[in-house]
């Protein structure tokens, strides 16, 4: 009894963890929207700000990704108490398993191009437009990712 209770608390840290650094990626997300927009609209210069906003942006998506595989790997709090058998037979319950991690693999490939991009990029509207471009993608297919369940 003692060893589910640890896992059913680590769990439960887990889900808390990952539930935190979502609103911190979206707190980071918002910024650098907004940061994006005013610089590409008001030529404003791309300064060490929107380089550690951004820098931030994928350190809170690689954290997602490791805490989620964390909570992925512990099926009993993955997909339910049914099993993975049952799980998979079950279109509802196979989203979480399979398309989210799939989409959210995506999303952190489509934000680390537009980072590889922006800091290629001479240009500090370009930089921006970069930036706003790419995680933009990622935000929406993060957004798709979570509210088709």
């Amino acid at each position: 009894m003692v060893v589910n209770l640890v896992v059913l608390e680590s769990s439960n840290i887990m889900k808390s963890l990952h539930t935190m650094i979502s609103g911190t990626l979206s707190i980071i997300a918002v910024w650098l929207v907004i940061r994006s927009l005013r610089g590409i609209f008001r030529n404003l210069p791309y300064i060490a700000l929107d380089k550690y906003l951004s820098y931030g942006f994928i350190i809170a998506l690689y954290l997602q990704l490791i805490f989620g595989l964390i909570l992925f790997a512990n099926p009993g709090e993955a997909q339910g108490s049914s099993g993975v058998q049952d799980a998979m037979k079950l279109a509802s319950k196979r989203f979480w398993p399979i398309e989210h991690i799939v989409l959210m693999l995506f999303a952190l490939l489509i934000a680390n191009l537009g980072l590889i991009f922006s800091s290629q990029s001479r240009i500090d509207k370009d930089k921006h437009m970069k930036v706003l471009v790419y995680y933009m993608i990622a935000l929406i297919m993060i957004a798709v990712s979570l509210g088709a369940n």
